[in-house]
Order: structure tokens, then sequence, then C-alpha cells
């Protein structure tokens, strides 16, 4: 049967029996929904989720569950159900094909709880994005990695050289000292988001003044302890304080009708939802495998294991005293390093990278030896792994972290390249900005270490290292692992040639222009992207390389889905992860699609036509050039500022998770009805998982840095489903560099790279990226000479 035909097969049977539930419980008036509005749930769910049977018998039993939620439990059983209902229905081919992945089955399942009168919002108690994570990050393609310098560029600042123990030694001791403080640190993070957010909701309809009080302690968050700092303040402690000192004054300066809503709406949120958000983001956890999804087991304190990887062999190091809830102390920590040393070279390698280039859904019935299994055992109680085995600084980060890093059970492994750290950070527990945040406040903490230790006598080795086990792969586990579904093939570039300085004049000049110009260094950055998808031209050697492969039987196929590949030209649906955590600490981020909208604004015409028109008003100096310049140039910046309220009301319903006043949003009166279209089409809310379905693209950036922060690099995760193509990560450092990253994932690079040609795959991405940032820069100069350009003003330098 032709693919279509069986899914349209699946998707009518799905409708059936769906149909038939749906409509008697709008009869017994148990749903909310009209019938009209019980058909298209009901179409859109078979569409979606075509599982046969299996929605109606859910939905079936949602009906008679009491109350306006489902217990977590049961949200479990069914989604897994829905799951193996659409294996079942769809042969693997047609899976792949019509099936959108985690998203598709989860949105599904909100919408069948709609149907049985539930609240869906009820059901995920921590957050729709946290459920999601777990079914649909689980991959080792799903970890986001962040860099940091602080370490050795402070230390040698100082004239401060460690031994490689003590290297070594502060970074386990950091760790330790991070896992026993983590839940202040989280308790930090609510309460300053959570205080100051309802303190906006307190006044609201009083005063607007509290708005930004959010945005402007973002601006002094110290990330490490100050000069004012006390002897016994822990880095929590101080944070603490250096908020209380903030938001004080604050407080006290509001009306009493506020602080007293203020206070009874915190005393509630504390009661209802601060003990419950550790809990969900807590890193003293292991991630325990299924088909479908991952479970979240809790560590004991006095249970937990800091794991050091040493010439490929994994030590693990006890975070606390033997049966105690006594912090391991620093000699003895110190003593058990200089012992890993000692050894280092006597044991062969561990092979776990093999397995953490699996599926993960293959490991709870992977065929492995009773010796492996139970080393493996080990690694559920370490959250924190550190590679110590230097990695070369000049590869992507994407690569720095192909070597030993466990297998995808625990949150974080750190790499070391002599000059930088490298934070692998699991999805399920960091998002972008929490993770950047996080490596920063880690580093701090592994400074302050280095220097105690540099005061410190050489060190005497522990009589033996800590526990060792040897995760060595026999034969046949070889054999079951080559024989195991593995990740998606990628490769990846990174790229910081894009000029910041032009960036911060253009939107100088844009103010100057017009305040209704409000678009952002990622607006821009988002623009571009759809500008390059229709533009971008290919390096001729490439195109001969591929041509030349194309010819050969071996390397036919891999050719000619790169040529397809690099010759597409395509608008893509991008996917914005925007932090939702300012309103609600649970919902983390609000992933939001966009397409930006080229062909019905014309941009790409406008632009060049008004950069025609001002060439040839400079060339000639004619009042009727200018005149037609003069007409282009308004309807293009008028474009221009349309679009960038469209993004500025996109991000406000995100980030507030409700709707944006039309009131609040100033529709210029010459904006083309295009732009109006788009207005009205962005929702009063977003479909978290709706949206995840449609994006093809990750755009993620994680923004400036705050000042004096050591981040310099960062690459973005990508979710489980094969659909999603390409990552693009931006960071930009205190230096005013910003760095790009680009994950690609597109099915021409496993060709290759199964052909043998992994390093024509990567040539292939960083050609892709590159000419991203020169077509950026040059796009950006002539906005900037668009923008500029006034009859009564000659530009003194129209190149630039």
């Amino acid at each position: 049967m032709p693919d279509a035909d069986q899914y349209y097969q699946a998707t009518q049977i799905t409708a059936d029996d769906l149909r038939t539930i749906a409509r008697s419980l709008a009869i017994d008036e148990v749903t909310r929904l009209a019938l009209p509005e019980v058909d298209e749930v009901v179409d859109v769910v078979s569409r979606v989720v075509p599982a046969g049977n299996v929605p109606a018998l859910i939905l079936s039993g949602l009906s008679r569950l009491n109350g306006r939620n489902a217990h977590p439990d049961i949200v479990k059983r069914d989604v897994n159900m829905l799951f193996k209902g659409v294996e079942t229905m769809l042969d693997k081919a047609v899976y792949g094909t019509f099936f959108a992945g985690p998203a598709a089955v989860i949105w599904g399942y909100q919408n069948l709880l709609k149907l049985a009168g539930k609240d869906p919002n009820d059901s995920f108690p921590e957050g729709t994005w946290q459920f999601y994570v777990e079914y649909a990050l689980r991959e080792d393609t799903a970890r986001h990695a962040n860099e940091t310098h602080g370490f050795d560029t402070t230390l040698n600042r100082h004239g401060i050289k460690l031994s490689r123990v003590d290297r070594i030694t502060a970074w386990v001791m950091s760790a330790i000292r991070m896992l026993a403080d983590y839940d202040n640190l989280l308790e930090n993070e609510w309460r300053e988001r959570v205080y100051t957010d309802l303190l906006k909701k307190a006044a609201s309809g009083f005063s607007t003044q509290y708005d930004d009080v959010y945005i402007n302690w973002q601006k002094q968050i110290p990330y490490s302890k100050r000069s004012d700092s006390k002897e016994e303040e822990t880095y929590s402690t101080y944070r603490r304080r250096k908020f209380d000192e903030y938001f004080e004054p604050i407080i006290r300066k509001t009306p009493s009708n506020v602080m007293g809503h203020w206070l009874e709406l915190v005393r509630d949120a504390k009661i209802r939802d601060l003990r419950n958000y550790i809990k969900q983001m807590t890193i003293l956890a292991t991630l325990q495998p299924s088909n479908y999804n991952e479970t979240r087991i809790p560590i004991e304190r006095s249970k937990a294991l800091i794991g050091v990887i040493h010439r490929g062999v994994y030590y693990f190091i006890p975070m606390c005293r033997p049966g105690t809830q006594e912090l391991m102390d620093v000699h003895t920590v110190r003593r058990w390093v200089a012992a890993i040393l000692k050894v280092a070279g006597n044991f062969p390698p561990a092979e776990l990278s093999l397995l953490a280039n699996l599926k993960r859904s293959v490991l709870p019935t992977l065929n492995l030896s009773d010796t492996l299994r139970h080393d493996l055992q080990l690694l559920q109680s370490a959250p924190i792994l550190i590679n110590t085995d230097i990695r070369p600084r000049y590869l992507p980060l994407a690569e720095i972290r192909q070597t030993e890093r466990g297998i995808g059970d625990h949150p974080l492994t750190l790499f070391d390249t002599g000059e930088t750290f490298v934070f692998d950070q699991s999805h399920i527990f960091f998002d972008g900005t929490w993770g950047a945040a996080f490596a920063e406040i880690m580093t701090n903490e592994a400074i302050a270490w280095g220097v105690y230790l540099s005061t410190l006598n050489e060190v005497v080795p522990a009589p033996t290292p800590p526990t060792s086990p040897a995760f060595q792969l026999t034969n046949a586990d070889r054999n079951a692992v080559r024989h195991a579904a593995c990740i998606t093939a990628e490769v990846s570039a990174e790229n910081d040639t894009i000029k910041l300085e032009r960036l911060v004049n253009l939107r100088q000049m844009f103010k100057q222009r017009s305040q209704q110009i409000k678009l952002t260094v990622n607006d821009l950055l988002l623009l571009y992207r759809a500008i390059h998808g229709l533009t971008y031209t290919p390096n001729p050697d490439l195109l001969h390389e591929l041509e030349k492969l194309a010819q050969k039987a071996e390397t036919s196929t891999a050719a000619k889905a790169a040529l397809h590949a690099i010759q597409e030209h395509l608008n893509p649906t991008i996917l914005m992860p925007v932090d939702a955590s300012q309103t609600n600490p649970r919902d983390r981020l609000y992933p939001i699609s966009f397409e930006v909208p080229l062909a019905d604004l014309n941009l790409i015409g406008l632009h060049d036509k008004t950069l025609a028109a001002l060439d040839d008003y400079i060339n000639t100096r004619d009042t009727m050039a200018y005149d037609a310049f003069y007409k282009h140039q308004r309807k293009y910046l008028a474009t221009l500022a349309g679009f960038g309220e469209v993004m500025v009301r996109a991000k406000a319903v995100a980030v507030s998770g409700e709707s944006a006043s039309v009131g609040t949003i100033k529709l210029l009166a010459h904006m083309p009805m295009a732009l109006r279209r788009l207005l009205d089409k962005i929702p009063n809310r977003f479909d978290v998982l709706n949206d995840i379905i449609k994006g093809r693209e990750v755009f993620s950036n994680i923004g400036q840095v705050a000042p004096n922060s050591s981040l310099c690099r960062f690459i973005t995760a990508k979710d489980d489903n094969d659909k999603k193509t390409l990552a693009w990560g931006v960071i930009t450092d205190t230096n005013g560099v910003i760095h790009l990253s680009l994950r690609d994932f597109r099915p021409h690079v496993g060709l290759l790279i199964k052909a043998g040609y992994r390093d024509l795959a990567k040539r292939i991405t960083q050609d892709y990226l590159d000419e991203y940032a020169n077509g950026f820069n040059r796009y950006i100069q002539e906005l900037w000479r668009i923008t500029a350009a006034s009859k009564e003003k000659r530009l003194t330098n129209p190149n630039w």
C-alpha cells in the first residue's frame, strides 16, 4: 500500500472510533465543546495521532474520571498507549514520513483531555514543557553546551599555575559544592522571578512602575561572591542577600494595598509552587529510560558521586563522607585525585561513548553482559561527570563533546580544553539561559577553589584510587551495539565574523528615523536567516566535488542528497525558544514557531529596489532620483517596522503566557495589509506543542552575557524529531563578539559520513554558516546606508 494511502486509512479508522465516543460525550454534556468543535478536534487529532482505536479508548477512560484533571501516572500511561498505537497503525517508512514525533502525541492527548472536559494545564503539574522534554529531548543530540574561559583567564591573570592534581581537584570540589547548594540556587531563581512578577501583578491597574523590576535586577545579578561578601556566606546566601538589598527598598515604597496583595500572592505561591519547582529542576537525579520517555529518579545526597574521567577511565568520588550527609573535604578529594593520576595508563579506556550514540529507547532491552549492566549502575549515582582528558579548543563545541561522556543518564558533563571548560547539559534539567548562568556560577566556584589549592603544599596520593569500574564491552556487547538504533548523525560549524558594531549603529539609526522601528539584534538575525535560505549560493568547489561523487555508484545517493540540500531554496519555519520562567518558573520556556513572511511582504524585492534607487540617487544627485528612492525607503522601513511589531507581540504572548493587549500594539497607519493579517494570526495564547510540530529549525540566541562573564561559546539542542534539520546557536560575549554555531542534521550528513566523507559534510555546513555571516554583514551594511540616506545629507562614506 502506498505510504499516503496507509496514512489516510489510519486517520480514517482513528476518526471513526474517536468521533463516536466524542459525540456521545457532547450529547451527555461531559465536554464543554459544541458538536462542530468536537468534530474539528476529532479530525485534527486523527491526522496528528493516527493510533487506531486507542484515542477513543483513552477518551472513554478520561470521561469516567472524577474532577478536572488526570493523575500524572494516568497521563503517562495514556501517552505511552498513543505512541504504541501509532507504531501499530503505521509501518516504519510511513511513521517516519507522516508522524511529527512526541509533540504530536502529547498535543493530541491534550486535545483528548479537552474533549473529556478536563483541564490540560492541571494534568501537567510540572508544565507542558517539562513533560515534553522527557519524551522528546532524550537523545545525545538533545544536549546543549556552553563554554567558559574564566578559570584559566583569572588564574593566569594572577600568576597562579596549578598542578594537574589541583586543577582537577578545584573542579571536583566545585561540583560537590554546586550539588550541595543546588536547592538554594533554584530557590533564588524562583524568588527573584516570582517576587518581581507578583509585585507587577499586585500593582496591575494601579501602576506600571514595577514592570521592569526583574529586568533591572538581571543587569546586576552577581554570579560570584564579591568583595562585600561575608566569610560564612555561600554563593547562594550571598546572592539572596544582594537580591533582598535590591528588592526591599522597592517593596517598602509600595502603597499598603499593593503590599498586602503582594504578600498574600507570595504566601500562596510559596505553599503551592516552591517545593515542587525545586523537585522538578534538581540535578541530584538520574534518568531512567523506557521505550518512549525518561523518568527522573532522585539521588540521595549521601549516595551521590562525582565521576572523573581520566585517560578514558572512569573514577567515582563520593560527594559525602560514607554514611553521612557531611560533604567530602578538599584534602581527601585532593589525595584521591593524586592517586588517580598516579595509576593513569594502567587500565584500558572505557567504551561508553558507543552507548551514548544509541537511541535511549533501546537501552533498557539492549542485550548487554551482566558485568557491564552491573557497572553501569554506578553511573546512575553520578549527576556530574568531569572529563579531564584535554580536548583541542579549536574544535567546534559539538565535536569537543564527542568523547567519553557517560551514556546520557546524568544532567551534566564537563570537558577541559586546557584553556576553557565546556559544560554539556541535558535539556531535561537545563534550558539555555539557566544552563549558561549555572556554567558561570560553577566556574567562579572552581576559581575560588583553585586560588585556595595554590596555597597548599605538595599532596601525598591516597593508597588507592576511588572506585573505578572497567566499563569494557565484550564482543557480544559490541555486536548488540552494532545492531541497535543510533541517534541522528550530525556535523557542526562555528563562526564569529558578524560585526556587532554595525548592528549597534544600525539600531541607533533606526531610532533616529522612527521610534516605531523596534527590530532587535535577534529579529535581524532571524530575518536574514529567512533571506539566506532563499539566496544562498554554494561554493563552486563543493558543487564540483559533489557532482563528481554523484557519478560514482557507491557515493551517488549521498552526493545527490547533499546537492539537493545545498541547492534547495527554502524559507524555513523556525522554532525560537523564549524564556517563560519570569511569569511561572515551572514553565521554563515557550518555543514559538515563526516563518518570516518574505513573499507576502516582498522584503527581498523591497531591499533590492530601495538599494538600487539609493545608488541611482548617489550617482546622479538628481531630485527625481531622490524622490523615487524616498518612496521606496518609506515603504521598506515601514514594512520593517511592522515586522518588528509582529516580533514584539509574538514574544510578549510567549513570555506572559497570555494575550498581549492589541491596544498596546501601535499599528502603523501605512502598515502593509500582509503584516496586519500576520498580526491577526498571532494567537492569544501559544500552543507550545503545536508550535514544536511546525518548526523545522531551532534558532536559540541566549543574548549578550553579563558584564565580566567568561561565557564565550554556545550550541543549542535539537529535539528527537528527525524533521528538525538545523540547530542555530547564538551568544554574544563581553567583548561584543557574536559567536554563531550550527549543528547540521540534514539527511545527507549521515549518508556522507557512512560513505566516508565526514570532512565533506563538515565543509558543506561550514560554507552554509560562513555565507550566512558574510551575507548578514552585507545586508546590515546596505540597510544602514538605506536608513541613513536623506536628501539633505550626502553620505560621507557610502561604501561604509
